[in-house]
């Protein structure tokens, strides 16, 4: 990995997608500045504690919502949603490696919830909760975590804005097995922000590659929403 005390604004940004990619949460850890990894410990870990109190509408809160409703639609949209409630919080408990309740992640640094936020709100483990709550789980989830699952990321270089923030480009391709080819590129490109500061450059938290929102809820793998944070 690229020391980042020495790397520029495209070498942080490699070394973070090598990082999300190879699962080595303490070298991403190490490109993020202190008070960001501080600031999402002291903003998310309260929303993943909320989120042991949600409930999901029963039949007849859908009913009262909504008059028209016929009981029997009213317990067809009440059930999936009750089931990903019962199932789904248990899978993310799992994720995060708590026994019984979010508030035992109270106990962790920033930086050990930074580290244990990155492994939980990975790909792999987000496809993990979506099959636990899934009512056709695959026969072999183990198969299914085998493959690649990610979207690949190419780097592709940087544009400085003043001395203080860059803008680095990069390529995600659409299929995680997808090859990338320079001359015909498929995929979407974006940036991701980093900043200087204390004579290095540091990788921004700023919803690209590294999504400080996270997620509080469970999908499905069949379900229409992408399996992104909601609340």
């Amino acid at each position: 990995m690229v020391q980042p005390a020495h790397g520029s604004p495209t070498a942080i940004v490699q070394a973070a997608v090598t990082a999300l990619e190879t699962g080595r949460w303490a070298d991403l850890l190490a490109l993020v500045p202190q008070e960001a990894v501080q600031r999402l410990r002291d903003t998310y870990l309260p929303r993943l504690i909320e989120s042991e109190t949600l409930s999901a509408p029963t039949a007849e809160e859908h009913m009262a919502a909504q008059p028209w409703l016929p009981r029997e639609v009213a317990a067809y949209y009440a059930e999936p949603e009750q089931r990903h409630i019962a199932a789904g919080l248990p899978a993310m408990r799992a994720e995060w490696g708590v026994s019984s309740s979010f508030r035992e992640l109270e106990a962790l640094s920033p930086a050990e919830f930074f580290v244990r936020y990155l492994s939980a709100s990975s790909p792999a483990a987000k496809l993990r909760a979506a099959m636990a709550v899934s009512p056709k789980p695959p026969a072999d989830p183990a198969g299914v975590l085998r493959q690649e699952i990610a979207p690949k990321i190419i780097v592709l270089g940087e544009v400085r804005e003043g001395s203080r923030h860059a803008h680095v480009l990069y390529r995600q391709l659409n299929e995680p097995n997808e090859v990338y080819d320079p001359e015909s590129p498929g995929g979407h490109v974006r940036t991701t922000q980093v900043d200087y500061a204390e004579g290095r450059w540091w990788l921004r938290l700023d919803h690209t590659l590294v999504d400080p929102q996270g997620w509080l809820m469970v999908w499905g793998p069949d379900d229409s929403d992408s399996g992104q944070a909601e609340e």
